[in-house]
């Protein structure tokens, strides 16, 4: 009876993985895809960077204000105001960069630092490492698409480790769980099952971090994450992307007025925010007067510089290097040009900390090259699960049928397994809602074809 019961377990885990797989194949293959592609954005950028370079003047010469770069840009898109500046690299890089956003699609323009003259203008999300990101991240559906890809990294998660229990040897060597014995088949797709198994064993892990790295980008999971923070009392002294303070009042003596203001969504919502505050007041210090603060600091390359948002607001400086731990964003009075907070990554709880390291190595800047290898290799694995996985299912269907297994005779469920629902359906709440979903379909289903 327990054998049978048993038996009836690994039948329903296998109905289960099965089923998902089906579904998360095409997606998890766009997704792997894109994200090896991304891997390598500072070798494609750079290159693009560099050409764009090399149409710059090489006159030496009077570097051009910041303030009248950013005007020359906002001249040929009229309506426009300014997102985001971006400083050169290095002495080597005779461009500056300016991100704009108005009623249309945001621009990012690249201007020659020595004439002040436009070297390339195109469309924000037409910059191809941001068109790659934005199928990686949102199958280009927005915050609709994100939760998509949300659920989908959820049930791959789910389908690892379901994989690695089913395929886990019983009664040979655990070793034949990486090698396993194709001198014996059983019927035409055994080859194909073995080739799935064999490589969910060798890469199965690798694509579990990289998909544990990259759950804090989600909105449900990432969401849960900073409530589950919140709770453990682990603060931060600000979020780098949308954190923003006010400047002090310039007729109170500069004092720090309020309190963080948080804001979180999508990059459109904040280029709407941003277009409908306007221009900027004209008073204060300028964006020149933040350059010449920023350069001598030798912050990580690119360093984004961002004008005060509404009146009162505050210049916020941001190094932004592939390689997360070497972030720093600093804040500079609008009146004064007083620094107001300035945030490290030393200043982050262990828990960001952690997620720093692990989006770097999710984006393959943890350690160089061989991460980005790494990447592609678990990029490949899934494409290759997907491949053989795929193949072996069409080989074992019957034709003109999807060929779903069959519920086990045995339908009783392990208080394990239930343990087993429940904390996955806390742990990825997207895979918990559609897991529930599938079962009240599955559950209707099965009572109206009995009825027949």
């Amino acid at each position: 009876m327990a054998s049978a019961f048993r038996s009836g377990l690994q039948h329903r885990v296998w109905r289960w993985h099965f089923i998902a797989g089906l579904v998360v194949i095409p997606f998890v293959v766009i997704l792997a895809l894109t994200g090896s592609a991304y891997l390598f954005k500072p070798q494609v950028e750079a290159a693009i960077e560099a050409g764009i370079n090399a149409t710059a003047s090489r006159e030496a010469g009077t570097i051009v204000p910041a303030d009248t770069l950013v005007a020359n840009a906002l001249a040929a898109h009229k309506g426009y105001v300014l997102k985001r500046y971006v400083l050169p690299d290095g002495p080597d890089d005779l461009t500056a960069e300016a991100e704009i956003v108005g009623d249309g699609p945001a621009r990012y323009i690249w201007l020659d630092t020595h004439t002040g003259a436009i070297l390339h203008d195109v469309k924000s999300d037409a910059r191809i490492m941001t068109f790659v990101s934005r199928i990686h991240g949102t199958l280009l559906g927005g915050n609709r698409g994100s939760l998509v890809v949300e659920t989908m990294a959820s049930w791959t998660i789910i389908l690892i480790v379901t994989g690695l229990y089913l395929w886990w040897p019983r009664g040979v060597a655990w070793w034949r769980v990486f090698v396993p014995d194709f001198s014996v088949r059983v019927g035409r797709r055994d080859v194909w099952k073995k080739l799935h198994g064999a490589t969910g064993a060798w890469i199965g892990v690798l694509v579990l971090v990289m998909l544990l790295s990259g759950l804090p980008w989600t909105q449900v999971w990432g969401a849960g994450f900073t409530r589950a923070k919140a709770l453990a009392g682990l603060k931060t002294p600000g979020q780098e992307w949308f954190v923003t303070l006010q400047s002090g009042d310039p007729h109170a003596g500069h004092d720090m007025g309020g309190a963080a203001l948080w804001k979180t969504g999508s990059d459109a919502d904040e280029n709407a925010m941003i277009a409908e505050m306007g221009e900027m007041a004209a008073a204060g210090i300028s964006l020149q007067d933040v350059v010449d603060k920023v350069v001598p600091q030798g912050l990580w390359a690119p360093v984004n510089i961002q004008p005060p948002r509404g009146e009162n607001g505050v210049w916020t400086v941001r190094a932004m290097p592939q390689f997360r731990p070497r972030y720093e964003t600093v804040h500079y009075d609008k009146w004064s040009g007083d620094e107001v907070m300035r945030i490290r990554f030393a200043d982050q709880n262990v828990a960001d900390q952690t997620v720093a390291y692990g989006v770097a190595f999710h984006e393959g800047a943890l350690f160089g090259w061989p991460n980005q290898v790494l990447g592609v290799i678990a990029a490949l694995g899934v494409v290759m699960l997907s491949v053989t996985g795929g193949v072996t299912w069409w080989k074992r269907k019957p034709q003109g049928q999807i060929g779903v297994p069959p519920m086990p005779e045995d339908r009783r469920i392990a208080a394990g397994v239930i343990v087993l629902i429940v904390c996955l359906a806390l742990l990825l709440p997207m895979a918990g809602v559609t897991l529930f979903a599938a079962l009240v379909l599955d559950t209707a289903w099965r009572a109206v074809s009995t009825k027949r």
